[in-house]
């Protein structure tokens, strides 16, 4: 006689569903993980193809590399205007249109920027989290009612020509006098390259360097990023990526984080952030 099918109880239920949900919470947090993974791989590729840039920009330009351009976003326009700013420069290098020209585009068309909001570009860093509703924006309103705007996850080493400037007696952003590759004598510590925070968010309420602005395209440590395990990636002179923690990036010789700190000095061993003198805040 055929045989009665026995259910399952609601204790086997309860168990399977039980063992399911420990699986997907096992399950999950991995995924992010490989997903975190492949975000700063492709980070890296692009900050390895930045340095090759950079490297080949120098290699037709008498050995010089090419302008950092004022850090302060109201002079974006003069930065933008001069084709040996690096968005201009090694954009060619790499065979995209050139920061001056996606800018103009998107401002006739009064539109957000190319690479805003998580466009696969040389430009994007994938793990960047947005926070802001825009990019940022310079210069007067077109009329549509948007100005012009740019947006980079990836910042030019800005204290390359420091000592150059100071000796020259020439403003912060002068194109007066320009560093060389041969200025650079420990190309595997001295940054080109690096990661820039897109966010406050990605240091601690309390840390030293969490308000700093954050609308650049060149910079220095207070604006490293901390997204991947609390640390970012720089490509160095040499053309190696790695990554480094904040905190390490952030620290001077001295041993402070403090922006203040009296003499501090960010070529702090590891790190050279000006090859020619102190790295100063």
């Amino acid at each position: 006689m055929p045989t009665r099918r026995r259910a399952f109880t609601l204790v086997e239920l309860l168990v399977t569903v039980s063992i399911i949900a420990l699986l997907i919470g096992l399950l999950v947090p991995a995924l992010g993980s490989m997903r975190r993974a492949g975000w700063a791989t492709k980070s890296q590729s692009n900050l390895r193809q930045w340095g090759m840039a950079m490297d080949s920009w120098a290699s037709i330009h008498d050995d010089t590399l090419p302008w950092e351009g004022s850090k302060v976003a109201a002079d974006m326009g003069t930065n933008l205007a001069n084709p040996s700013f690096w968005p201009n420069a090694l954009a060619g290098m790499l065979g995209v249109d050139s920061y001056a020209t996606i800018s103009e585009r998107a401002f006739q068309e009064q539109r957000n920027v190319d690479n805003w909001d998580g466009a696969e570009t040389v430009w994007n860093d994938p793990g960047a989290v947005v926070t802001r509703s825009e990019p940022w924006s310079f210069g007067d309103a077109g009329k549509g009612g948007l100005r012009r705007q740019f947006w980079f996850n990836y910042g030019m080493n800005y204290r390359l020509n420091q000592t150059l400037l100071q000796q020259a007696g020439v403003p912060e952003a002068s194109t007066a006098v320009m560093v060389r590759t041969a200025h650079i004598a420990f190309a595997d510590r001295t940054i080109y390259m690096f990661e820039l925070r897109a966010q406050e968010g990605e240091l601690a309420i309390d840390d030293p360097h969490r308000n700093a602005s954050l609308d650049r395209a060149s910079a220095g440590w207070k604006r490293y990023a901390a997204r991947y395990s609390n640390g970012g990636h720089s490509v160095f002179a040499d053309g190696h990526v790695s990554w480094i923690g904040n905190e390490e990036a952030t620290t001077n010789a001295q041993g402070s984080r403090v922006p203040s700190t009296p003499n501090g000095d960010w070529n702090n061993g590891k790190l050279i952030w000006d090859p020619l003198g102190p790295a100063l805040n």
